[in-house]
């Protein structure tokens, strides 16, 4: 496993991604102290530099690193304290969205005939809905409409759990390649020894779905995963961006500035710090994840590194 490491890591690659995804938690981990909010009770991820009604864009200076937008917003703590919600809205939306793709896969690839056919259909059915269309159903069934003074129950349990339109549309139609990887991956494992001997022992198909199957055809998956962690954000930031619901803390950045991109004389780098900081800070994001699911490739190769547990114990 050592050895395994250390093959990853040689690739420059690899370290680049490890690097910058621990780049990214470090940040959001220390958000309190790179950036202290005004109230550490209930820190805000937004800082107003000041409560002036003139739209215009501050310039980076002592104190305000990298300026505030239109809407005098600080750059540099938006950019700080949104890492910690990137990440946050990118891992459980992964996570949520790996684990019911997986199950779904795992049953339909393991129990075949007809319920793999409902649990294929399904998934079809899931690709062909548009999710833009669900975020826009989502935003009125989860958020409450202006002409409603009190929002309902059920919104005020989502808002409480921090769970937004986008949030819920994602999952709802991005577990699908989950599901398929699996049914593939777990259609070629039916048919080994293990399996049978494991039948054969004794174990119910439950116990041996999720102790056998599930861990010997999740590689895929992970690999998988790690790539959707800076899709997901990418996704929630151009859904803020264009003003179709979520929250992202970077694409508000963005949006409130969009305006302004371009300056005087169409120079776009004359408010280079209302969308430069932001924009970069997104792409590295997006590429460090990629980067960390592509050496995940051969990393959990089981051929290579011998993560097919064949021989474990029943």
């Amino acid at each position: 496993m050592i050895a395994t490491v250390i093959n990853f890591l040689s690739n420059w690659r690899n370290l680049l991604a490890v690097a910058l995804v621990y780049a990214f938690v470090f940040v959001a981990i220390t958000a309190p102290d790179l950036a202290p909010p005004d109230d550490p009770a209930q820190a805000s991820p937004y800082r107003r530099t000041s409560t002036s009604m003139a739209k215009m864009p501050e310039p980076p200076q002592p104190g305000l690193w990298l300026g505030s937008t239109p809407a005098h917003l600080d750059v540099y703590y938006s950019l700080i304290w949104g890492t910690r919600s990137a990440l946050r809205f990118g891992l459980v939306t992964t996570l949520i969205t790996a684990v019911l793709g997986v199950t779904l896969g795992a049953v339909s690839g393991y129990n075949g005939g007809f319920t793999r056919r409902v649990i294929m259909g399904v998934t079809d059915s899931f690709l062909a809905f548009p999710p833009i269309a669900a975020i826009w159903l989502l935003n009125i069934v989860m958020l409450p409409s202006r002409t409603v003074l009190a929002p309902t129950e059920l919104q005020q349990l989502l808002a409480q759990l921090n769970i937004t339109p986008v949030m819920v549309a994602l999952i709802l139609f991005s577990w699908m390649p989950y599901a398929r990887i699996t049914n593939a991956a777990v259609q070629t494992l039916k048919g080994m020894p293990f399996l049978e001997a494991a039948h054969a022992m004794g174990g119910s198909r439950l116990h041996i779905l999720f102790r056998h199957v599930i861990p010997n055809t999740i590689s895929s998956a992970i690999i998988l995963a790690a790539k959707d962690v800076g899709g997901m954000v990418v996704l929630q930031a151009a859904f803020s961006f264009i003003g179709f619901g979520g929250d992202s803390v970077w694409g508000t950045l963005l949006a409130s500035s969009r305006s302004w991109i371009i300056g005087i004389g169409g120079n776009v780098l004359t408010y280079w710090w209302i969308f430069l900081p932001t924009t970069l800070t997104l792409i590295l994001f997006g590429i460090a994840w990629n980067l960390l699911g592509d050496g995940l490739v051969e990393f959990l190769n089981p051929r290579s590194n011998g993560l097919m547990r064949n021989q474990k114990s029943f």
